[in-house]
């Protein structure tokens, strides 16, 4: 309380000295404790140091420019009573605020890939570049008329200079620039910008310029707290409410394979285990009418870190310590089923069953490296690509589309190859997280082209452990970034059917 009177005392002291005229500046402690200019213009220049320059480690590439937002926020708050200029420069800054604060929001939602992928993420960049130019302008004719009023001669080529530096980091962005050299020397007019902009501001406060800051009713520590535990709420909310995908759940009829029975009866005949042929659709079924003959893989994958173990033994008198890892539990069943059809074609359906509850309900997403893809000539494409996702509840099976199934071109970067371009096809979707017996299904048929080669269908399927990253990224999006099985937000396990057909036979690979 005796800090606070302290303060407002000296705050008096300069505004009587100020309103009195004084040629003298006020006493040395007074005038380092409280000017507004200093401290509102050391906000805005610090603000600008925060934005204008992006470390990407530890997610500074956010909190960085979302603590310059809030210090602009603060400094043109002071100002926007001195002159009309910068009392624009304090409507840009609000209207930048709330734009740069929506994007970290979003990006706590899984929305944010379709968002930035849209042309009105390409408008709205666009747009706030507009306003940062002019918000740099306004910054010059602010500084200009600042220096009028205090007798100095005008001059701010720094805030001339800092316009076309930010039009120079646009041009670079939209060309997709990414040397070092120019990189470098950007950085150094930077840097050399803002210098040019502190010592005009010390060159005015050392003039004994000073201004009388805007009336409020909120303090400044009030302001940064709200923004901060708005940013925080919004966060909250993204993660809460936007990590899922939108599954269109509903009740499976007991008689949708009615109808196709005879083919159902076949395919469990010739060896398709009956939990498979339970799921498919009645479209499905009947799409594998006159089954030849049938060849079924099944294997259980662990979704976990499993544990350690270490066994020693001795060898020549020699202590040898041999680690590996044991699964206590395989939470994954995969069953990849070839159904042989008439007229050199085949049916490919590949199963995945969760054999215990998955955990974390995120993003699920499963990736198709087709038996007809790229360098297996032997194949090509004989329809589309089907399937959908089941679970139990009460007694009571649900079943839903993929939220996305189909063809995805996307570029990736090659360890060894740089930047690829490739088609694959990708499903996605979130499971309940109060079901049971989670499971789903793809199924795509193809059709020989060429003789001699295998079948090669690949099934690698991505679930999100936890919700814990940012920006967020879906499961799909982790695969097509080329990513690998790690203990972290995603684990993936990678399986493929595989069998080779020949006069006596089919003989299951692998």
């Amino acid at each position: 309380m005796r800090e606070r009177k302290q303060n407002a005392m000296r705050e008096a002291e300069l505004d009587r000295l100020l309103e009195c005229g004084l040629t003298d500046l006020p006493p040395g402690d007074v005038l380092e404790d409280v000017t507004p200019w200093k401290r509102a213009m050391n906000r805005v220049l610090l603000g600008m140091a925060l934005t204008g320059i992006t470390l990407n480690v530890l997610c500074l590439n956010y909190l960085l420019p979302a603590v310059g937002m809030a210090l602009l926020l603060l400094g043109f708050r002071a100002l926007r009573r001195e002159n009309r200029w910068f009392e624009v420069c304090w409507g840009i800054t609000v209207v930048r605020t709330a734009y740069g604060y929506g994007l970290l929001v979003l990006n706590t939602t899984i929305l944010r890939g379709a968002f930035y992928a849209s042309p009105a993420a390409v408008v709205l960049a666009a747009a706030d570049l507009a306003l940062l130019l002019a918000e740099c302008f306004c910054l010059r004719g602010g500084l200009r008329a600042v220096q009028e009023k205090a007798g100095l001669p005008p001059h701010a080529g720094g805030a001339a200079a800092l316009m076309v530096w930010y039009g120079i980091l646009g041009i670079l962005a939209v060309i997709g620039y990414s040397g070092l050299l120019l990189g470098v020397a950007v950085i150094v007019m930077y840097v050399l910008t803002l210098r040019s902009l502190w010592k005009l501001s010390k060159e005015l406060d050392e003039a004994g310029y000073g201004v009388r800051p805007a009336p409020v009713r909120v303090s400044d520590r009030a302001v940064a707290g709200a923004l901060a535990a708005v940013l925080a709420l919004g966060c909250a909310c993204g993660y809460l409410l936007g990590g899922r995908y939108p599954m269109e759940w509903a009740p499976v009829d007991a008689g949708e394979h009615s109808g196709v029975e005879e083919s159902k009866a076949r395919l469990l005949a010739l060896g398709v285990p009956d939990y498979v042929l339970n799921d498919l659709t009645a479209e499905d079924l009947a799409a594998c009418d006159g089954a030849i003959l049938v060849v079924v893989d099944v294997d259980d994958y662990p979704v976990n870190s499993g544990r350690r173990v270490s066994h020693s033994y001795w060898i020549g008198g020699e202590r040898h310590t041999n680690i590996h890892t044991v699964y206590d539990v395989k939470e994954l069943r995969i069953t990849g089923v070839g159904v042989e059809l008439p007229g050199e074609r085949w049916m490919l359906i590949q199963h995945f069953l969760w054999t215990t509850p998955p955990g974390f309900c995120g993003t699920e997403s499963i990736q198709l490296w087709p038996a007809y893809r790229a360098g297996m000539e032997g194949w090509r494409s004989g329809g589309a690509l089907t399937g959908r996702v089941l679970y139990d509840e009460g007694g009571q099976t649900y079943a839903a589309p993929y939220c996305f199934l189909g063809e995805q071109t996307f570029a990736y970067d090659s360890l060894f190859w740089g930047q690829q371009i490739r088609d694959d096809l990708f499903a996605a979707f979130s499971l309940p997280r109060d079901g049971e017996n989670c499971r789903g299904y793809v199924a795509y048929p193809i059709e020989r082209v060429r003789d001699g080669y295998i079948v090669d269908g690949w099934f690698n399927y991505t679930h999100q452990q936890s919700w814990m990253q940012y920006p967020v990224m879906t499961a799909m999006e982790n695969q097509m970034t080329n990513g690998w099985n790690w203990e972290g937000v995603f684990y993936e396990v990678s399986t493929a059917l595989q069998f080779y057909q020949n006069e006596e036979g089919v003989r299951l690979l692998g």
